[in-house]
């Protein structure tokens, strides 16, 4: 099942159940869509990530099971641009200043999302979303809390592979012209070595200065034209991305 898109969702626990107030905030929604179509999308201060939502069923209503799954879902995308603005390590140790000043305000950093796909599995409900987020405001507030420092910015002498994954190739062209802009247009790149491609998947090692966090932030942000590349991995030395068309 396919959603549409939607604005910042009301954030609740698996545990704490709260009600959706989707439906009283509609008429502002309509406002913005009709002001700022999708205006997101094309901001360079805006990144997209893809992720998975769960909450465990209980009982038999399931408006607030799907409610926090869809906000689980949201929690782990900002989690996922936090983790490209700031090391692990940093994360780790100011987890719980973090957790409270950032991720527990999760709805305050979506822009707009939309419902890829959901359902019940294994006992768990599961929302897949696509959601737009502010990297600017999340900057900010990661500067607020002291833990955003010069340290984890990219050191061009540092050469690594990293290993990136693109699903949802739909042409050929459209992966040609993403391969091409990694090889000549990425700042840091020194070569691109195709792994192995399928029918929508691709896999290249990247040998790069530089850090995978900030590979991923400059390819999500750069306009491709025809697609968008949304983030639904992330690690040192692994990018995962989805390539959506527009």
């Amino acid at each position: 099942m396919t959603g549409v898109f939607n604005r910042r969702p009301a954030l609740a626990g698996c545990g704490n159940f709260v009600r959706n107030s989707f439906y009283y905030t509609l008429p502002a929604i309509l406002v913005f869509f009709v002001l700022y179509p999708l205006c997101a999308y094309s901001s360079p201060n805006t990144i997209g990530i893809e992720t998975e939502g769960t909450c465990f069923v209980s009982g038999g209503d399931m408006a607030p099971t799907r409610d926090s799954a869809i906000n689980d879902s949201m929690r782990k995308a900002v989690q996922r641009v936090v983790l490209t603005l700031i090391s692990e390590d940093v994360a780790v140790e100011n987890s719980d200043v973090i957790d409270d000043n950032i991720y527990s305000k999760s709805e305050g950093y979506i822009q707009d999302y939309r419902i890829l796909k959901e359902g019940m599995e294994d006992g768990l409900y599961r929302v897949r979303v696509r959601a737009t987020l502010s990297v600017g405001d999340i900057r900010n507030a990661l500067g607020m809390l002291g833990v955003l420092t010069d340290e984890w910015q990219p050191e061009e002498h540092i050469t690594m592979v990293v290993v990136v994954m693109v699903s949802g190739i739909e042409k050929y062209s459209d992966f040609k012209t993403f391969k091409e802009a990694l090889e000549t247009d990425i700042k840091g790149v020194n070569a691109v070595r195709l792994r192995r491609m399928g029918s929508d998947v691709a896999v290249m090692d990247v040998d790069m200065r530089g850090s995978a966090a900030g590979l991923a932030n400059e390819l999500t942000m750069r306009e491709f034209g025809n697609f968008s590349l949304y983030i639904t991995d992330i690690n040192p030395g692994v990018i995962g991305l989805n390539m959506v068309k527009e």
